[in-house]
């Protein structure tokens, strides 16, 4: 009795054992499938992008992050989304899925092309923004967290190359409006956007017609020495420039003497006025 008992416990165990072995043995196949799934879904999702099948490549990047988020690629899989949507010309789509990864993984590997990807969204919209320079701003703002926080990123040489694209492009743009008000006899306002340009844009394309149009508009308002010093600077920084050739004829009936007294003194402070 003693002996078909101890049998029977025996026996138990076995079975036990048996059944911890087919388990473990079908977690191995799952996981196995597991990896297998991820890792063919993130090849479709690559194949159908380079075969600018983006709406496709998008599909599969999101079927690979939903059926398997503790992937080693679910996070890529979120960029590649992102990259996706923005081939397909999704930009806004892109944008809101860019945000959510940078609030999710601010310290990621993919932190930095995230927030490159996010900047190029805004960047690639400022040609069509017309005078609404929000965009502009935006991208200029990432372009700039990009160089200040990923200094040595692959990114940040760009980065710094599309800043200075973006600080011209807004320089044109306060130019323009500058322009706009002259042309309606609103010198004040010009004069506004003329000292903004100095302020934040000098090494942008549009100083020497900015100092020379800001000559124009002093003279409107009567303000000859400010004029004077104005021009002064344009001809110094610039003597080779058209505005500099230009800009000869319009103080040409002020007074050479009387109206340039403590010139050379002067002009130091003026310049320093202009950009407090």
């Amino acid at each position: 009795m003693k002996y078909i008992r101890n049998n029977y416990i025996i026996s138990i165990k076995l079975i036990t054992i048996l059944i911890l072995l087919i388990n473990c043995s079908s977690n191995k196949k799952d996981n196995e499938t597991i990896i297998s799934g991820d890792i063919e879904t993130y090849k479709s999702g690559l194949s159908f992008l380079q075969d600018s099948n983006y709406s496709k490549a998008v599909e599969e990047f999101d079927k690979l992050y939903i059926n398997h988020p503790f992937s080693s690629l679910a996070k890529k899989s979120e960029i590649m989304t992102a990259y996706s949507l923005y081939q397909n010309n999704e930009i806004n789509k892109s944008i809101s899925k860019l945000k959510t990864f940078n609030e999710m993984y601010p310290k990621d590997e993919f932190s930095d092309y995230a927030h490159y990807l996010l900047a190029m969204c805004y960047y690639i919209q400022i040609s069509n923004q017309g005078r609404d320079p929000s965009l502009s701003l935006k991208a200029l703002n990432s372009f700039k967290l990009i160089t200040t926080k990923y200094p040595n990123s692959r990114y940040a040489k760009d980065s710094k190359l599309k800043i200075q694209f973006i600080k011209n492009s807004l320089a044109i743009n306060e130019l323009n409006i500058g322009k706009f008000y002259l042309k309606k006899n609103a010198p004040a306002s010009s004069i506004k956007r003329f000292k903004t340009i100095l302020q934040k844009y000098q090494n942008s394309s549009v100083i020497p017609e900015t100092l020379y149009r800001l000559t124009e508009a002093l003279l409107m308002m009567g303000l000859k020495k400010e004029a004077i010093k104005s021009n002064a600077i344009l001809k110094y920084n610039f003597p080779n420039s058209e505005w500099s050739n230009l800009s000869k004829d319009i103080l040409s009936n002020i007074s050479s003497t009387s109206e340039k007294e403590s010139f050379t003194s002067s002009i130091k402070n003026y310049f320093v006025t202009i950009f407090d």
